[in-house]
């Protein structure tokens, strides 16, 4: 770990008037969360010296606020303005800003934003209390900040800077405390008319909004979606200003009829050998080989040695270039090769597939569910989805590729090794293990986690092995889940290998699925180890697959919930009834359900996609 950050080093630039030093000191923490996201963060400041010692909770959350107090100060300070280089530095370590305010007592900066409100006269005009305020305001305000902010009004002065702020907040990946969960859900409405009103991205931070798509699906609100279609629109908008268009997918008709063997192009997010979409979608790509000439195109270092058997062959994109080039190059080879098909198992969790979803590169394109969720894409006409899975088909805007629902087989982790015994334990406590990505904590299932918590009459603790955040969202996570259960029985487990996180579910007494947002490989590797859980089913086909899994591997019916209420009673019973649980540990490991996961006919895939690609090829002729 090579890294030049210290805590004490900002906050002497902080106090001592080098902005340029202050900033790049963020930077550099930003870079080492990302290289190194589990980096223990007492080692980036002095040693204490009180005695006697401080727990390490306690050191971490005063790591946080003397992060939180130098940023605070930092950007409080209107001696200087932020410049233009200044302020893009400093935005691309916002997620890194917000987080660390989350993380501190008092949760946000309003203490200090305030002074950066624009004023709003009698007359209606508009002023600043500084030049660059909304900037600052940008910066200092995160989705647990309680300040009025009126948007609209922020945006007639500083429009760029509210835009990213909004864009931000909405598309943040931990949903934190209710009200701010209720926030980004506010923010998704307003900022559907505003993305419909512009003409290119080339003012929006383009993480940011790649997180907005991916994350709006998190939310609990119907309409969680429509953001998509704003997005969309202004993707291809930008697309078509920069001649990334559509292909005339119709003139090369007698070419690919001709070909002897059908064309698939696949555009991969991420394919590596532990990757969760390499283990839900590897075996039905292997098998469309079969039909098809299957050509995966994806960065080098996101696909593994497995990854890259399933597929005729693989092109890596150009890597540091930015995702124009990468984008282009899919274009180019589009144009060059004429595929039948384009499969995408993923959309969302990149901005490459955001922007070759909205594209026609072939005349037949279609979305997998690894990121389960609608794409609301005009430029893709199927999703491919297990018929168990599907719930309302009103919550996609594509057609639905129904597979059969043992159509897309699993693979086991390649990363499962011999899992260690049980530790033995002391009677009482009942440990509960939650792993689930860190968007998936929605304040209701906090709120389920609070109330079993209260009904049940044996004591619970909470595990939450969480995947998606760095040591400083973790810090945000653990402030979150002490206000949300009041008392101390929940722990924020810190990352882990494969492994270790596998023979620590071992050690749990039973889990909980998320809320609306359900589990895939989270309840492969529970069922691993022959642990019982509790999920909730819905409308969408993120809420579906948990209910659908457990039926497959045959468990009881009541532990699949309609209702929260049903859900927190589920819950309580299993973890109230330890001869009911171990009877159904027993099961569960006696006949390997998690084995039903792995079965199946991973060749129908192929031979449905080969009927669509007949069919396209007849409308031509």
């Amino acid at each position: 770990m090579n890294s030049s950050f210290s805590v004490e080093r900002f906050e002497s630039c902080v106090h001592n008037g080098k902005p340029d030093e202050a900033i790049a000191q963020l930077s550099e923490l930003n870079a080492l969360l990302y290289k190194t996201p589990s980096v223990d963060l007492l080692t980036l400041t002095a040693p204490s010296t009180a005695w006697p010692r401080p727990s390490r909770e306690s050191l971490l959350e005063r790591f946080a606020s003397r992060m939180a107090a130098a940023i605070t100060a930092f950007l409080a300070n209107t001696d200087f303005s932020l410049t233009e280089a200044q302020l893009a530095r400093l935005s691309g370590s916002r997620s890194l800003i917000q987080h660390l305010l989350g993380a501190a007592p008092l949760k946000n900066a309003d203490h200090v934003a305030r002074r950066f409100l624009p004023v709003i006269e009698e007359d209606g005009t508009i002023r600043l209390p500084f030049p660059d305020a909304v900037k600052r305001l940008g910066l200092l305000c995160n989705s647990e900040s309680l300040l009025p902010i009126d948007y609209s009004a922020c945006m007639q002065v500083d429009p760029v800077a509210i835009l990213n702020l909004a864009i931000a907040t909405a598309g943040e990946i931990l949903p934190g405390s209710a009200h701010a969960h209720r926030k980004r859900e506010a923010l998704l409405d307003w900022l559907v008319g505003v993305l419909d009103e512009l003409n290119d991205l080339r003012c929006i931070e383009m993480g940011a909004l790649g997180n907005l798509y991916m994350y709006c699906t998190y939310a609990e609100i119907e309409h969680r979606h429509a953001i998509k279609r704003s997005i969309n629109k202004l993707v291809r908008r930008t697309l078509a200003s920069t001649g990334l268009a559509d292909l005339d997918t119709e003139l090369n008709a007698s070419r690919r009829a001709a070909r002897a063997r059908p064309l698939m192009l696949v555009v991969l997010e991420s394919f590596t050998d532990g990757h969760s979409i390499m283990r839900t979608h590897s075996r039905t790509l292997s098998a469309a080989r079969t039909h098809f000439d299957v050509v995966a195109m994806c960065e080098a270092d996101a696909i593994g040695s497995l990854g890259r058997e399933a597929f005729t062959r693989v092109i890596d994109l150009p890597q540091d270039q930015g995702f124009v080039p990468k984008l282009a190059a899919v274009r180019e080879f589009a144009e060059a090769e004429c595929p039948d098909v384009l499969y995408m198992p993923s959309v969302g969790m990149s901005l490459l597939s955001n922007c070759v979803s909205n594209m026609r590169l072939a005349p037949l394109q279609i979305a997998g569910l690894g990121h389960p969720a609608t794409t609301q894409s005009e430029c893709i006409d199927y999703v491919s989805v297990e018929d168990d899975y599907v719930g309302d088909p009103a919550c996609f805007s594509e057609a639905l590729l129904r597979l059969p629902k043992d159509g897309q087989p699993y693979r086991p982790s390649p990363l499962m090794e011999a899992v260690a015994p049980r530790k033995k334990k002391a009677a009482g406590r009942v440990d509960i293990g939650i792993a689930a990505s860190l968007m998936k904590l929605s304040p209701s299932f906090m709120e389920a986690c609070r109330q079993i918590a209260a009904r049940s009459s044996v004591p619970l603790h909470f595990h939450f092995l969480t995947s998606g955040g760095d040591a400083v969202t973790m810090l945000h996570l653990a402030k979150v889940a002490r206000q949300a259960f009041v008392t101390n029985n929940a722990t924020a487990v810190p990352h882990q290998s494969y492994m270790g996180y596998v023979n620590y579910l071992n050690n749990m007494d039973m889990f909980l699925s998320p809320f609306p947002f359900g589990n895939t490989n989270g309840i492969v590797d529970a069922f691993s180890v022959g642990l019982p859980g509790i999920c909730k089913t819905g409308r969408e086909v993120f809420e579906r697959i948990d209910g659908a899994m457990f039926m497959r591997a045959y468990m009881p019916g009541w532990m699949v919930a309609e209702t929260v209420e049903e859900y927190v009673e589920a819950a309580v019973r299993l973890a109230n009834n330890h001869e009911e649980r171990e009877s159904l540990r027993r099961y569960m490991l006696e006949k390997n359900v998690v084995q039903r996961f792995f079965e199946g006919r991973p060749e129908v895939f192929g031979e449905m996609v080969l009927d669509l690609v007949n069919e396209q090829r007849l409308k031509t002729a």
